[in-house]
């Protein structure tokens, strides 16, 4: 791996509902590093019967050298703990793994660009991001409106479509409008279909 962007999936909530619809390899259609924190994955995955856990854990195996699954210090230290209580529940466990792997000092090199892909607000409120200017945070809706702008897919709506008719009432927040006129353009040329 070594591209301009690194696609951050930073809670479960973009995991399970592209699971749901079917719709997983999306998160591959950038010309992205996709990172997912190990903790994220677990609590996507833990509970095999959770909607979309088995289709995640199928794709992440299916596509394991396109997907780095960041170690964190969070996590290791939590299934440490497993050992000994195996019934263990950190409700932010995701979360602080996930502002872990964002913090990392070389997370991002040379020009390198970072989209935070995430459902829930409380992990972006935790990260105190030593290269702001590089970090764009989107939802998933945001990044299925980018990849169909783009022509990458047919509709960002049928996801969302497929994913209620499944049972999942996913998070329609938009971030996209909150950034600059020039960042919105940015971002989407970052997701743009590299010609080769």
């Amino acid at each position: 791996m070594s591209r301009d962007l690194k696609l951050f999936v930073v809670d479960t909530g973009p995991l399970i509902t592209l699971a749901v619809a079917q719709s997983l390899d999306y998160l591959l259609y950038a010309d992205a590093d996709l990172v997912i924190p190990d903790a994220v994955l677990y609590e996507a995955t833990h509970d095999a019967a959770r909607l979309g856990a088995q289709d995640i854990i199928a794709w992440v195996k299916t596509h394991r050298s396109r997907i780095e699954v960041a170690a964190t210090k969070t996590y290791e230290i939590f299934d440490a703990a497993r050992m000994t209580m195996p019934n263990l529940r950190e409700p932010d466990l995701g979360e602080r793994a996930a502002v872990e792997v964002i913090e990392e000092p070389d997370r991002l090199q040379g020009a390198e660009r970072g989209l935070l892909l995430c459902e829930e607000t409380a992990v972006l409120k935790r990260v105190v991001v030593r290269d702001r200017e590089r970090i764009v945070e989107i939802s998933t809706l945001d990044y299925l409106r980018i990849l169909e702008a783009e022509q990458r897919i047919q509709s960002a709506e049928q996801v969302f479509e497929l994913a209620a008719h499944a049972g999942r009432l996913a998070s329609r927040a938009e971030r996209m409008r909150r950034q600059d006129d020039a960042t919105r353009p940015a971002v989407q040329s970052l997701v743009r279909r590299r010609e080769s």
